[in-house]
């Protein structure tokens, strides 16, 4: 436990300090080019803050949607599955929302992956049980939403198999599927899924309707026209960017529909997770951190 904790906060400061001295180092540059002696001291102080919190964001996006090292044991895409798109629905079920995409999703002929957090698995254990019933997928996504890598390793695996010990009694499915909150994993989450026969599964396009200003309309336009075979596809059901609970998800319900009758009239066909698996995991091959 020691030697991971040591490990992973050597790698933050890595991370850390060297973002704080390439932004460091850029606005004395800046600051150098600008005549004018008091904006070049704004510049010092502050530029240096918010060149380094632009690079540790890219390095989480690049983080979240490609990772380090060659990682095909993480499915983000799968490229060789042709026309093919999978919907996946984060940090449900929900009383609110999840019978809603339900409907939708019945109405439309379409099945979908649904990782869910098991505290709420324990609150609807209904709708739950309906989304298997009606043939959809389950994944697991925590017990409580957690954030992975500040996890300690006993809660982790705690968190990991009470939920899938919870999906599995009130579903009667095993989840085959694992997926960290926003997308942050360590090496330890990947062991486990490999211990409990679970794959780690990512997405490659967000439908980013966990933004405040989301709306039906953004939804639909930015997954129809960005969406490509191969794609993973994310939306929530649920949650909220810090909370597991207590955002709005209309605007995902009524976008649901409209999105696929848009990817289909692209040419997309909508499968399940579990028919990727039967395609060639993406080759990615990237310097490991």
């Amino acid at each position: 436990m020691f030697v991971d904790l040591f490990v992973r906060g050597l790698i933050m400061m890595i991370f850390v300090s060297g973002s704080v001295v390439i932004s460091y180092y850029t606005t004395r540059l800046i600051a150098y080019l600008v005549p004018i002696a008091r904006i070049s001291e704004i510049l010092l102080w502050s530029g240096t803050v918010i060149i380094s919190a632009a690079l540790l964001m890219g390095i989480a996006y690049y983080y979240v949607y490609h990772g380090f090292g060659i990682q095909t044991d993480i499915i983000r895409r799968r490229p060789s599955a042709g026309n093919k798109v999978v919907l996946t629905f984060d940090d449900g079920p929900s009383r609110e929302y999840t019978p809603d995409i339900l409907k939708v999703l019945a109405e439309k002929g379409v099945k979908a992956t649904f990782f869910m957090v098991g505290s709420h698995v324990e609150k609807y254990p209904g709708i739950a049980k309906q989304i298997i019933e009606e043939g959809h997928e389950a994944g697991n996504h925590t017990y409580g939403h957690i954030t992975v890598p500040n996890s300690p390793p006993p809660q982790l695996a705690a968190q990991i198999m009470r939920t899938n010990l919870v999906i599995l009694q009130t579903t009667g499915a095993y989840p085959q599927y694992l997926r960290p909150p926003r997308g942050l994993y360590d090496m330890r989450m990947r062991r486990i899924a490999k211990l409990l026969g679970q794959e780690l599964v990512l997405w490659s396009l967000s439908s980013q309707d966990w933004q405040s200003r989301a709306s039906k309309a953004s939804i639909t336009r930015r997954v129809v026209e960005r969406a490509k075979g191969g794609d993973i596809i994310l939306f929530h059901d649920s949650g909220s960017l810090l909370s597991s609970e207590g955002a709005n998800r209309k605007p995902t319900v009524e976008a649901l529909g409209p999105i696929i009758d848009g990817l289909r009239a692209r040419g997309l066909e909508i499968a399940t997770t579990q028919e990727f698996m039967e395609y060639p995991a993406e080759q990615s091959r990237r310097l490991s951190v």
